[in-house]
């Protein structure tokens, strides 16, 4: 079996700075080290963090004196009067924070601030928070067709989005209305390895795809090799990749999400290598 591993895997350079903001914290002195929801979309990482000492925490009114890590995929604006007794460590990812202040500045100016992306993903919910509460997510082409006509309409996207199903909404969007202002906000390293997992795709006979269930990319990524016709498997770890069977593959592909710890891909190629001899 002949492998073709896609040349940008593991961690991104979002996630390797959240990573290093907790890592930093958990060294430290201060207790304790709290999580405002998953630092990263990847269940093995998150443990790591909290077996090292973390604490997750769901809401705002569970956080205590100490400090507070504000997860990679970004957070609604923190009250005013946010107790003072805990230090912030904002690890929200540049990009993220990018697409955050966009759409501030966008519903600050009157704009109706519009969502590509998945309305329930952590990362959307934290956008609408800097638009007031008050933006529209549009997750497909069906409801962009049926979207309101507003005066002004500012469009930003989730970073994890595919650029081809944002493309193909943003078409609609243009054609009904006509005072737009568009911001592309996907993450450029996720645009890159769609592009390569595209390419691998038609190259392979078999695709392997690793990274978590929860991981808004990584799914972009299982969607896209699906799309080939071609058998994929997706797994989180080696341990899961065991329990597969790889029968009848020529030339198996192998992608990663940008949340994918790279200590964990390369088990993974130590192992398919280890086949191949």
């Amino acid at each position: 079996m002949k492998l073709i591993f896609a040349k940008n895997m593991g961690f991104c350079s979002g996630v390797k700075r959240a990573a290093g903001i907790a890592d930093k914290a958990l060294k430290g002195k201060v207790r304790p080290v709290q999580f405002l929801g998953s630092l990263v979309h990847n269940e093995n990482v998150v443990k790591e963090f909290l077996k090292r000492g973390g604490v997750l925490k769901k809401d705002l009114s569970e956080i205590k004196p100490g400090i507070l890590i504000i997860q990679a995929h970004g957070f609604p604006p923190l009250p005013e009067n946010f107790n003072k007794k805990i230090s912030i460590r904002d690890a929200t990812c540049p990009l993220v924070k990018r697409t955050q202040i966009l759409a501030n500045s966008l519903w600050k100016k009157g704009y109706r601030v519009i969502i590509i992306g998945d309305k329930n993903h952590s990362e959307t919910r934290g956008i609408m928070g800097y638009a007031g509460n008050k933006a529209t997510v549009v997750e497909n082409e069906k409801q962009a067709e049926g979207l309101a006509e507003f005066k002004k309409m500012g469009v930003v996207v989730q970073t994890t989005q595919n650029l081809d199903r944002v493309n193909k909404i943003l078409k609609i969007l243009k054609r009904k209305h006509k005072n737009i202002k568009y911001f592309n906000t996907i993450c450029p390293e996720v645009q890159t390895r769609q592009k390569e997992a595209k390419t691998i795709a038609k190259k392979a006979d078999g695709l392997l795809v690793i990274g978590s269930r929860s991981s808004a990319n990584t799914t972009r990524l299982f969607q896209i090799c699906k799309k080939s016709k071609k058998p994929v498997w997706w797994v989180n770890s080696l341990k899961e990749l065991k329990r597969q069977k790889l029968n009848g593959i020529s030339t198996l592909g192998v992608v990663s999400g940008t949340s994918t710890p790279n200590r964990e891909i390369k088990k993974i190629k130590k192992w398919l290598e280890k086949r191949l001899k």
